[in-house]
């Protein structure tokens, strides 16, 4: 996932997202506009003290981890082409019964 770096427990298990918030910034000014400044978050920063990355710790912001994550994987998406209901629903019919 593109601008999202996980932390692991000692046995493998997610615990973590690291959210890149130059990569993601849009979506965060969302998730800020939303639920206002976050006083409970840890941040990254650079040099110059700027916030670069949010940590989002699974166990405490877990609901807000599965709306950034929808977030993220939705990004870009508003400009891809669809296609109509029926259509989609033709296609998938065929396969099926050239599968058989």
């Amino acid at each position: 996932m593109r601008g999202v770096q996980f932390l692991t427990d000692n046995e493998g298990n997610k615990t973590a997202a690291i959210v890149d918030l130059k990569e993601h910034s849009e979506f965060w000014a969302d998730v800020l506009a939303e639920c206002g400044e976050p006083t409970d978050f840890q941040f990254l920063v650079d040099g110059e003290g700027e916030k670069i990355a949010v940590v989002l710790k699974f166990e405490k912001h877990g609901e807000l981890w599965e709306d950034v994550y929808d977030g993220i994987m939705t990004e870009g998406l508003e400009d891809e082409p669809g296609i109509p209901w029926d259509e989609f629903k033709r296609e998938v019919e065929a396969k099926r019964t050239l599968s058989v």
